[in-house]
């Protein structure tokens, strides 16, 4: 994945090229993107599929005095390609809607150093070298008497990043990732009862990843959720572990503090920076200088600097606690905070969270179960809350009775009834011991009492 063609003569060429072409535009940027990739695929225990690729191209972002945008892209970067997706983006500029709200692109600026976000394992990695990982998670499935089938993947990929834009700024990096994931489906031979577990692991650096401990969790996570009993309605203390705290507290802040939601209105946050929302134990940060860590970048996919952002402070959503781009700082007349991101070449900048953490508190684990006489544990709810008002009913399809500070029967036609509002202010306990998904830090997190909503009468 050497760089060839020169990128950097390719950049100033379209550059110039553009601005000669137009005498109405504004601005424009050129983002280029040069990817490597490898994916094995297991279903039914064995692999399925392998794949190697390569996916290098580019796109072009014009705006006129106007604010009308023009935006292109190709999978083939050379100067011929270049000037031909330069005049499709000036003539869907020409003809675009007019934007009151733009302002620029981004300024040059100076980066911060961040380490470990390159791996040059990956960089040299053959579909060969996959053999242990994939051998690791099958042989785990193959080896328990209660495990009958398993789906999975494992992936690597390594990126080069490079953002030009007629205001001066050059941006480059070079990034990799790792990862492997298990889906492990248990049968108990007395009842023949069935469940599945699942669980990931996201890297930069290849020697981090344990395939084997991925699929030990997932086979447990798939037979403490065996032979599943069904409860009465109660009101009890909910205790999230690390997978329901993503999916019921980080996931759906996330979303609501992404500036363009919030401008337009669709976020429960809305009307609330500066207000308390949640207990002192609630602390949120988006922090994009860790070293090593997934979400971690020295810029964003606009070329501005990365930074730690801190969200929720003691229960209080902090006034400046809104995730922006550039488009949507300009629009509310404040810094941007690092938070463009693309899915590829051939998206536009949205916005999207670095490492988003919720801080770990001062109690261990055990203690926030040995607490809980009578309680509710939540893994996993494929549902999601209303992020317009916060509301939450969704089935838990993964969770478990609590009794005596002890996990006890997997539930069954159980939901959950919740508004987040009134979960964050009853947050009781946060736990020292926390996992990390990808790009997303969690803590088991204890609530005080919320409505479960069970089948049996």
């Amino acid at each position: 994945m050497e760089t060839k063609p020169d990128i950097y003569s390719l950049a100033r060429f379209g550059l110039n090229y553009a601005n000669k072409t137009d005498s109405k535009l504004k601005g424009i940027e050129i983002y280029f993107s040069l990817n490597k990739d490898i994916s094995v695929e297991i279903e039914e225990n064995s692999i399925k599929n392998n794949e190697i690729g390569f996916d290098n191209g580019f796109s072009v972002r014009v705006f006129d005095n106007r604010g009308a945008l023009g935006f292109s892209f190709a999978n083939r970067i050379e100067k011929k390609i270049i000037r031909k997706i330069i005049d499709n983006a000036l003539k869907m500029m020409s003809s675009g809607t007019p934007d009151p709200e733009f302002k620029d692109i981004p300024p040059p600026s100076t980066y911060p150093k961040v380490n470990l976000l390159y791996d040059k394992k990956i960089r040299n990695l053959t579909i060969e070298d996959t053999t242990n990982y994939i051998n690791d998670i099958i042989s785990i499935c193959n080896n328990d008497d209660m495990a009958i089938s398993q789906s999975g993947n494992f992936s690597v990929s390594f990126s080069k990043t490079f953002i030009f834009n007629s205001n001066g700024l050059e941006a480059y990096s070079k990034e990799s990732l790792c990862s492997i994931s298990s889906n492990m489906i248990v049968k108990d031979k007395i009842t023949n009862d069935t469940s599945f577990g699942f669980e990931y692991q996201t890297e930069r650096e290849l020697k981090n990843i344990d395939a084997i401990n991925v699929a030990k969790i997932a086979l447990n996570n798939a037979k403490v959720n065996l032979n599943r009993k069904k409860i009465k309605k109660m009101k009890v203390p909910l205790i999230l572990t690390p997978q329901g705290t993503i999916n019921i507290i980080l996931k759906p802040l996330a979303a609501a503090i992404n500036a363009e939601s919030f401008q337009y209105n669709r976020s429960f946050l809305v009307g609330l920076r500066g207000e308390t929302i949640g207990t002192e134990k609630l602390n949120i940060d988006d922090n994009a200088l860790y070293d090593g860590a997934v979400g971690s970048s020295i810029f964003d996919a606009e070329g501005i600097p990365c930074r730690n952002k801190q969200i929720i402070i003691n229960g209080v959503f902090q006034k400046q606690g809104l995730l922006h781009n550039f488009y949507t700082a300009s629009k509310e007349g404040v810094e941007s905070t690092g938070n463009a991101a693309r899915s590829s070449y051939s998206s536009i900048p949205k916005i999207g969270i670095s490492n988003f953490l919720l801080k770990p508190g001062n109690i261990s684990k055990d203690e926030l179960f040995n607490d809980t006489k009578e309680g509710i544990l939540l893994n996993y709810t494929g549902d999601r809350p209303n992020l317009t008002t916060g509301d939450f009913s969704g089935l838990i399809l993964q969770g478990n009775i609590i009794k005596n500070g002890e996990m006890k029967e997997p539930l069954n036609e159980t939901m959950l009834a919740v508004n987040l509002l009134d979960l964050f202010k009853k947050i009781e306990a946060v736990s020292k011991e926390y996992n990390i998904y990808g790009s997303l830090q969690a803590p088991y997190v204890k609530i005080s009492e919320v409505q479960i909503i069970g089948s049996v009468s």
